[in-house]
């Protein structure tokens, strides 16, 4: 079972994300700001991390900063309400797997995952 560590300051989208994806058999731990998730991330190891690009008290960019300064070298997926160009080259910027709109891709969320994890499945 892979295991995800959700990051998002809102505690409806975070529990609704989690839920959802419990529900395709994924481990899912969640954060409601970079702090906890650096926390969090010190210990458990995680298989992905899903962050909110816009965090309270720092946004998802400079969550995924601090944990490249601190060696956690955990693969990241962006999941954001703003889908704009700017917002999608600064997640390419930080390197990430993956970037997913919460208005148009979240429903997908699961699937997306899945072709991350298991590409060899969907081929």
């Amino acid at each position: 079972m892979k295991s995800v560590l959700v990051v998002d300051s809102d505690p409806i989208t975070s529990s609704l994300t989690a839920k959802f994806l419990r529900n395709y058999a994924y481990e899912v731990q969640t954060a409601h700001d970079g702090r906890s998730a650096l926390n969090l991330l010190n210990h458990p190891v995680y298989d992905l991390v899903l962050v909110d690009t816009d965090l309270s008290g720092m946004s998802g960019f400079d969550l995924v900063k601090m944990m490249r300064k601190c060696y956690i070298e955990v693969p990241v997926v962006f999941l954001a309400t703003k889908d704009d160009q700017v917002t999608r080259i600064e997640a390419e910027r930080h390197e990430a797997l993956c970037f997913i709109s919460k208005r148009s891709d979240y429903i997908n969320l699961p699937h997306i995952l899945d072709r991350l994890f298991y590409p060899f499945l969907t081929a």
